[in-house]
């Protein structure tokens, strides 16, 4: 009988710290999403939603059209894939990024 209680008390600790490990860290309050945290990261440029994709973009005074510089854009069923179309970089990506990762990979872009 004490090895079945010791057995059930080692699972229902191993269970407890499974879930506390997989919780996320932060309130569901201070959650940022991708294009506030994209302001805050990139200031100095534009960042526009459209479509459910977000916009990078350079905004200069004698232009009427900001010029894209990178659209994101989050799709599950995808890998992520970098490519360009004319001056703009097109990232997908599966999940949302880290802005270190955004950094890498738009760095020769912006």
């Amino acid at each position: 009988m004490d090895k079945y209680l010791i057995v059930g008390l080692v699972f229902v600790v191993c269970i407890v710290i499974i879930i506390y490990t997989q919780m996320d860290s932060r309130p569901k309050s201070e959650k940022v999403s991708l294009k506030e945290m994209l302001q805050k990261e990139f200031s100095e440029y534009k960042i526009i939603e459209r479509n459910q994709n977000i916009i990078i973009c350079c905004d200069s005074p004698n232009q009427r059209v900001a010029e894209e510089l990178v659209l994101i854009r989050i799709d599950p069923q995808q890998q992520k894939n970098l490519r360009t179309s004319g001056k703009m970089l097109i990232a997908t990506y599966s999940k949302q990024p880290s802005i270190r990762e955004m950094k890498k990979d738009f760095s020769a872009y912006l």
